[in-house]
């Protein structure tokens, strides 16, 4: 068996999973823009998407990056790329689960309240809005580093390359 291509169908599979869906992210936010009375139905189904596909996911990476690097006896110092794609791993992540998972975590909790107190149809109370709005940034920035990681992965910029 060829542990190599074990762990790297593992990584791109995960990596497929894991981060396809924060790219729907902005488009439900949109939809929601536009109907607000569905603001409930999309902060969970982003919430859940989150915790049950996103966060596991992307943790797993960890083990098959491992494993690629193992298999393939790679000196990650020797090789800047990926030792740059493994920080902004690291950094996304950390953000993801120190801001982006807690602050949604209470942007559901504010949306249910706000429902079972019987709120107003309308726009959502400010509240809401400022968590909205801090999900948006923090999620534009791991987003991009993610696409940063993918490039570099990719192009392996300084690497050595098949060609």
């Amino acid at each position: 068996m060829n542990w190599f291509l074990f762990w790297l169908f593992l990584h791109i599979l995960a990596a497929v999973i894991a981060f396809g869906p924060i790219f729907v992210f902005p488009i439900i936010g949109t939809l929601v823009a536009r109907m607000p009375q569905h603001l409930g139905f999309a902060v969970e189904l982003n919430h859940r998407i989150e915790l049950r596909l996103v966060v596991p996911l992307a943790l797993s990476m960890f083990v098959s990056g491992v494993g690629l690097i193992w298999t393939a006896n790679i000196n990650v110092f020797g090789t800047p790329y990926l030792l740059v794609a493994i920080i902004l791993y690291l950094l996304t992540t950390a953000l993801a689960l120190s801001v982006l998972v807690p602050n949604t975590g209470r942007l559901v909790r504010l949306v249910e309240q706000a429902s079972a107190a019987g709120a107003a149809p309308g726009p959502p109370p400010a509240a809401v809005m400022t968590l909205i709005r801090r999900n948006q940034m923090f999620g534009g920035v791991t987003t991009v580093m993610f696409l940063v990681i993918i490039f570099l992965m990719i192009i392996q910029p300084g690497g050595i390359a098949l060609r």
